[in-house]
């Protein structure tokens, strides 16, 4: 019988988008958000309209802060431990999740550290009351695991040797080398990294794909064979002039099937290793 109190989510929580995966499916809504003030026309019109009540404040998130707020912000910070990504893990709980939530949450490869994974675990873990479109609920994390950014992507399909994984964020492109021999899985660090500050939307008007794709490629080359196979990720990917660009420096580099989603679908398959359930 599926259990419908406890499970596990995943929540990737992007600068522009938080990706949502539970045993009952797929969920993507924009990470903006924005001070609620002293609206007077707002209408809840779209599934991913959120007017969000916590800790005494009052927010607009999801389609509702893209398109309809004076100060819509987006946190292109390094860390994960601020209030903006709080929100997007404890609304996607809210509408998806269950009274008692194990979750997988992201951070960058390189901010992949104690310090890093521990804050984030300290502020999420234990119960919390939101209200959300009017919804008071309250629910219990009762673990949080937190996974690397790009080298997730690895566990949709568990490629034999080295597989590469080339993941281009709207805040940070994270990069990762991955090797599985005889079935044992070795994340390999001195071949994996994140560049800060070179997100799609981070760059802001500075976004260039030649230049991109050139800084990228030129910088991985020297950690990288250009004959490997990389797998592309991210939102980067679905930009085909980037894509074609890349793949002037790394023939064999290739769209994964739903490069929006790739790092939360790996988590989720990572999440139910670790903890043992879905």
């Amino acid at each position: 019988m599926k259990n419908d109190v406890t499970g596990l989510v995943v929540i990737d929580d992007g600068g522009s988008n938080t990706v949502v995966v539970t045993r009952n499916g797929t969920e993507v809504f924009p990470s903006v958000k924005g001070i609620y003030g002293n609206r007077t026309l707002t209408q809840v019109t779209s599934k991913y309209d959120f007017i969000v009540d916590y800790c005494g404040e009052r927010f607009v998130l999801g389609s509702l802060a893209k398109f309809d707020c004076d100060y819509p912000i987006q946190l292109f910070s390094k860390s994960k431990q601020h209030d903006f990504f709080d929100l997007s893990v404890l609304t996607a709980i809210h509408q998806y999740g269950y009274s008692s939530n194990c979750i997988v949450v992201s951070v960058p490869v390189r901010m992949h550290t104690d310090e890093e994974k521990n804050g984030r675990i300290k502020r999420l873990k234990g119960s919390h009351t939101i209200t959300v479109n009017g919804v008071m609920k309250t629910f219990l994390i009762t673990d949080v695991k937190v996974s690397a950014e790009s080298t997730t992507a690895y566990w949709i399909k568990q490629p034999k040797g080295e597989s590469y994984y080339l993941d281009i964020g709207s805040r940070t492109v994270n990069y990762s080398k991955v090797i599985n021999v005889d079935g044992h899985c070795r994340m390999i660090d001195t071949a994996s990294g994140t560049f800060f500050d070179k997100g799609l939307e981070a760059l802001g008007e500075d976004f260039n794909t030649k230049a991109l794709a050139d800084y990228l490629c030129g910088q991985l080359l020297a950690k990288w064979n250009p004959d490997s196979k990389v797998y592309l990720l991210g939102g980067g990917a679905l930009n085909a002039e980037l894509v074609n660009r890349i793949k002037y420096y790394f023939k064999n580099a290739e769209v994964m099937e739903n490069p929006l989603t790739a790092n939360a679908e790996g988590m989720y398959v990572l999440g139910g290793i670790g903890y043992g359930m879905d």
